[in-house]
């Protein structure tokens, strides 16, 4: 029972944290329509929910799917995906949200409407190529923790 239980919670968090980057790159085509002061108001008002909400659900999807691989660590193949899926969402924070994500949107708070710098559209840029790269890092991971609670052994408990 504890198997299926922590199979189900991960998958729950990593699904919450996917529908959160999934959301975020499907605003991008409407939000590109806006010119430079709509662009940036709808940016502030919302990232600090997106920022919130991520800054708990991410790592809590990175610690969920490392412990699933330990509950999975007797059946190999199950064990190997959850660690694929685990690193996918770890690479996805270390490497894309902390670094590249989290510092842009730090310096797009910092901007008014009225003072947007000339480069700003570089900037929204680079902030969409980094959601993007989220997403597929989050999309991938949750596939494989998917996997990994196909291929184990939750029929036998």
């Amino acid at each position: 029972m504890f198997m299926t239980a922590w199979c189900l919670i991960t998958l729950v968090i990593a699904a919450l944290l996917l529908g959160s980057s999934f959301a975020r790159v499907l605003e991008i085509g409407p939000m590109r329509r806006y010119g430079g002061p709509q662009w940036l108001e709808l940016q502030h008002s919302l990232y600090p929910s997106y920022a919130a909400a991520a800054g708990i659900i991410e790592p809590a999807a990175i610690i969920a799917a490392a412990m699933l691989a330990v509950v999975l660590r007797d059946w190999r193949p199950a064990l190997l995906v959850a660690i694929a899926g685990a690193v996918c969402l770890a690479i996805a924070f270390a490497f894309v949200s902390l670094p590249v994500t989290n510092r842009i949107n730090a310096r797009i708070s910092r901007w008014t409407a009225d003072a947007l710098p000339p480069n700003w559209e570089i900037w929204r840029t680079r902030l969409e190529v980094s959601q993007v790269l989220r997403f597929i890092l989050h999309l991938a991971g949750f596939a494989l923790l998917v996997v990994a609670t196909l291929v184990s052994p939750l029929s036998d408990e």
